[in-house]
């Protein structure tokens, strides 16, 4: 059977089981906050010292991250596992899905000012990946093949951990935005996205090799960027 490269070891039994009831119970969770929620939330834009080390961290754990992809690299080399890496159907998906959010919180804010708008809407469409693979990356983290020797699981956090804080820092980019704010649509849509990775994990977690898979994985995606457009609403389209 021909090996494939870049994937994880489904869940199955209690462990799906188990997977599956976390995330519902976090989608809970961030649902009953939704209700709580009456006012949007507005977070201070970072001064210039804060900024300064936001961006600072965002580049060197990128810079990291390609580095230790290296070592990765050759330390699979070394030990001769060579593989075929699966064609990924999600990422035309991911590319449509941040140019549809880019537009669209463009759009909704020009009257603004096109400068912030702009600024935004790239921040916003750089965020919604990284809002679907935080999560994702650690549900797959300990999961993904193949297991490199002579020790599988610190070569994982070699690879993972500085892919954790690129994604943390794109994520907090957003602050920068003067236009930033979380309001309960926020709430239910990081609900519904987790409600979708709960589905997902009682079926298993697969890769998207089935058309249900595929489907699971997309409406996930779909749902981390429809979260980053809810964060840039203006406040008259949030009226309930």
């Amino acid at each position: 059977m021909e090996k494939y490269f870049g994937e994880w070891v489904p869940y199955s039994g209690n462990s799906a089981i188990i997977l599956g009831v976390i995330l519902l119970v976090i989608a809970g969770v961030f649902t009953f906050f939704g209700f709580k929620l009456k006012d949007s939330l507005k977070v201070k834009m970072p001064g210039k010292a804060v900024a300064g080390v936001l961006v600072a961290a965002w580049i060197l754990s990128i810079l990291t991250w390609f580095v230790n992809i290296g070592i990765y690299t050759l330390q699979m080399q070394q030990e001769k596992l060579i593989g075929t890496i699966p064609n990924n159907p999600i990422t035309k998906f991911t590319l449509s899905f941040a140019f549809l959010s880019f537009l669209t919180i463009f759009q909704i804010n020009v009257k603004k000012g096109p400068k912030a708008a702009f600024w935004s809407a790239a921040l916003a469409a750089m965020a919604g990946p990284m809002i679907f693979e935080f999560p994702f990356d650690l549900i797959v983290m300990g999961r993904t093949y193949p297991p490199i020797p002579p020790d599988p699981m610190a070569l994982r956090a070699l690879f993972f951990f500085p892919l954790f804080l690129v994604e943390l820092t794109t994520i907090s980019l957003m602050f920068f935005s003067p236009l930033f704010k979380v309001t309960k649509y926020t709430l239910y849509s990081l609900a519904g996205m987790f409600f979708v990775f709960a589905i997902w994990g009682f079926l298993s977690f697969s890769f998207a090799y089935t058309i249900g898979f595929l489907i699971l994985n997309v409406a996930a995606k779909a749902l981390a960027f429809v979260i980053v457009v809810t964060v840039f609403l203006p406040e008259k389209n949030l009226a309930a």
